[in-house]
């Protein structure tokens, strides 16, 4: 997957080069005078609509694949209600009440369930990164005080997956993280 979206932007970035290179060349006098451009407003007229164009491509292709349209379509299986406080999270199945935090000692998730994380803070904004146990980040989301952002996975493989705080929020920022348990 990540080969491909190399490949797509060195196709892309060889096509704006192509089309830079195109105007600059058409837009020199081939006697060396400097009597200005012909047909300039023309050649600028095609130049801006290729470039809406590709970027309109671009645009249709990426965003149905962030995570915000990703699972639209579907009702999640499962919520998980979670309050992130300096330094540490509190998850839960239940919503959380934010006088006093208590949750759940571990959360245990099926494999392709649809799962639906509302995070918000109980203080400052922190980060809701959630990782594969191969280390790899797979979806995040800020939390807020006063906001609940909603975050839908899928988790595509049984293990133990980790919740890391990717915003800086005080001095204990590293030690700032849970587990999820995924069966």
């Amino acid at each position: 997957m990540q080969y491909s979206i190399l490949m797509l932007f060195f196709v892309l970035a060889a096509l704006l080069v192509g089309i830079f290179l195109y105007v600059f060349l058409s837009s020199r006098q081939s006697n060396g005078q400097l009597t200005g451009m012909a047909n300039a407003l023309q050649k600028r007229f095609w130049f801006v609509l290729i470039l809406f164009s590709i970027l309109a491509i671009f645009a249709s292709v990426t965003i149905p694949k962030s995570p915000y349209f990703l699972f639209s379509g579907e009702q999640p299986s499962k919520v998980v209600y979670v309050a992130a406080r300096q330094f540490y999270y509190v998850m839960s199945y239940q919503a959380i009440d934010p006088a006093s935090p208590t949750g759940e000692s571990s959360i245990e998730l099926n494999t392709n369930e649809l799962v639906e994380f509302r995070v918000t803070s109980l203080d400052v904004n922190h980060g809701f990164a959630i990782y594969s146990p191969h280390n790899e980040l797979i979806a995040q989301t800020q939390a807020m005080p006063g906001y609940v952002n909603r975050l839908r996975w899928k988790f595509s493989e049984p293990g133990l997956y980790t919740v890391y705080c990717l915003e800086y929020c005080g001095m204990a920022h590293q030690a700032m993280k849970t587990t999820i348990t995924v069966k």
